[in-house]
């Protein structure tokens, strides 16, 4: 048997806009999904397999199986709205300005109902993103950006176990250079009630600095012993 076309790039591409179709029309939709916005309706056989959670509440013995109706009133309708937008097309969209705390709150959700390769897209996305923060100059980074973190941490702090550490090693990578740079933003009043209410935040910041301050020192004793130094 032979085929023809333009490849797997091709047939994944026309996959994706069939799905947008059905997305967008809902027809055929035989699953209900409610949020503090409202409702919507989605497909089971689009949903389910790709989450662990929604399977065994949809295809299990549970009331969600003959109501045929998933109540998720207690999640982010923004970051729910999100999730059943990258079942169907294998991502999410976003704007441009809430990046940060829209790939956490992806990476958490992706958590809470079991979407690995959901968790892995958006801690890509997370950290690139904290890697282009980080190319900006440490001393005006929050400066420019006020408050950048005042809506992640909450979600880094108070959503995830202590042992995950996915998106809180990003961030204390992007701002120990400002501290390092900018010293006196200890006594920040932000910076302080990020340390108080977050104590973990404190803690994975001492750690961060010490450790590029350790890197800097083995790197000038490095350079001064190969006569590197000026």
């Amino acid at each position: 048997m032979s085929f023809t076309g333009e490849g797997p790039d091709h047939a994944r591409e026309a996959l994706i806009q069939a799905n947008e179709r059905l997305l967008e029309s809902g027809q055929g939709a035989d699953l209900t999904i409610i949020t503090k916005d409202g409702s919507k309706n989605y497909h089971s056989a689009i949903v389910c397999p790709r989450s662990s959670v929604l399977s065994a509440a949809y295809w299990g013995s549970f009331k969600e199986g003959v109501t045929k109706t998933i109540d998720l009133s207690a999640d982010t309708p923004a970051f729910v709205d999100k999730m059943m937008c990258y079942f169907y097309l294998l991502d999410y969209p976003y704007c441009k300005n809430l990046k940060l705390g829209l790939h956490a709150g992806m990476y958490i959700i992706g958590d809470k109902f079991d979407i690995p390769d959901l968790r892995m897209i958006a801690i890509g996305k997370f950290t690139c993103h904290c890697e282009a923060l980080g190319t900006i100059q440490p001393k005006r980074l929050l400066e420019w950006y006020p408050g950048l973190f005042r809506d992640v941490l909450p979600l880094a702090f108070n959503h995830l176990p202590e042992s995950d550490q996915a998106l809180r090693k990003p961030l204390a990578q992007t701002i120990a250079p400002c501290i390092i740079a900018n010293p006196t933003m200890v006594d920040s009043e932000d910076y302080r009630s990020y340390c108080l209410e977050y104590p973990l935040f404190g803690l994975d910041m001492q750690k961060e600095i010490l450790r590029v301050a350790h890197v800097s020192e083995s790197y000038s004793n490095v350079c001064g012993e190969q006569g590197y130094n000026e």
